[in-house]
């Protein structure tokens, strides 16, 4: 055979070959593994294709993964990289999941695909507060803290600088909550719970959640004051308290004194605007009692402890310079 008649015959060659490429197409085998079939809301559900399959898609049955709405739109499913695909559910629920497995010619001219399915069971057995707090105190937002596993503080300070007026904050603030789980009902004191209500935060506030599937769990919200000084003096004369605008807990108070007095042994005189305790350098002092050194700004912690329960804790610092 001449060169020209091997060039007439190399084009059919290589068609040949690509139909033979495409008729080694084969069918991909849709399988996949999870460890269980229930689950908890926000759970992590691990799908393990254990199938043959150029490309694998899941369907997780929720809002706009449905396959058995894949063909009227909406509905799409997540691609399967290295064979694992992790998910959660945010709503309780049966759902049935589709995998399917595709193979697919070159350029996609011809596609062959298996598809199998697993029922998926989640529950909502989820009863926890993420966050809790005051959002309107003068248009700021104060968080409440997780002290334990049933107890919530929030710190309240008395008074806040605010386009430079000391604005009083009173005990009586609406509220905000985030949960775990949409579907949890949470009431306040038996009442279902409402941001639009102003809720009375000088006694504590009992916090029931009901999940969808009827378990209950109960908090308490608790506040606390961020303690400050009603009095302070030092040798009868008395402090100037500047407030932080932005660090409610932060305070500086300022002693002008004579020129000449010793710095380094002076008696603060203070009054508390409740009973709480005052330390410096983690030692408890007492009013008209404790000498302390003033030779540089000295920080004093006062403490606001919950009755009865010694865990809740409200602190504020207080530098005191004397000049």
């Amino acid at each position: 055979m001449n060169i020209k008649n091997i060039f007439k015959v190399l084009p059919f060659c290589v068609l040949l070959f690509s139909a033979c490429v495409e008729e080694e197409l084969t069918l991909p085998v849709a399988s996949v593994e999870v460890s269980k079939v229930v689950y908890g809301i926000n759970e992590s559900v691990v799908f393990n294709f254990i199938g043959e399959a150029q490309q694998v898609s899941i369907f997780t049955g929720d809002k706009a993964h449905n396959y058995d709405l894949f063909e009227s739109g909406g509905n799409t499913g997540f691609v399967v990289n290295k064979g694992t695909f992790s998910y959660s559910y945010k709503q309780p629920g049966t759902y049935k999941v589709v995998v399917v497995a595709s193979n697919y010619s070159e350029g996609a001219g011809n596609m062959l695909k298996d598809t199998t399915s697993v029922t998926i069971r989640v529950i909502d057995e989820d009863v926890t507060i993420k966050s809790l707090s005051c959002p309107r105190v003068l248009y700021d937002e104060i968080a409440a803290e997780s002290i334990n596993d049933t107890d919530w503080l929030i710190r309240l300070p008395q008074r806040i600088l605010f386009r430079g007026q000391q604005a009083n904050i009173p005990s009586n603030q609406r509220l905000a909550a985030t949960l775990a789980s949409d579907s949890t009902l949470m009431l306040v004191d038996g009442i279902k719970f409402s941001t639009t209500t102003t809720y009375q935060l000088n006694n504590p506030l009992t916090l029931s959640l009901t999940a969808h599937a009827g378990n209950v769990m109960d908090y308490t919200l608790y506040m606390l004051r961020l303690p400050e000084f009603a009095v302070f003096k030092i040798a009868d004369v008395d402090g100037v308290l500047t407030r932080s605008e932005f660090n409610y807990d932060k305070m500086t108070m300022t002693v002008t004194l004579p020129a000449g007095t010793d710095k380094t042994n002076l008696i603060p005189e203070f009054t508390l605007s409740q009973g709480q305790e005052v330390f410096v350098n983690d030692m408890l002092i007492t009013s008209a009692v404790s000498v302390i050194d003033f030779s540089s700004p000295v920080i004093f912690r006062i403490r606001n402890t919950y009755p009865g329960k010694s865990h809740l804790v409200a602190d504020t610092e207080v530098t005191v310079s004397v000049l």
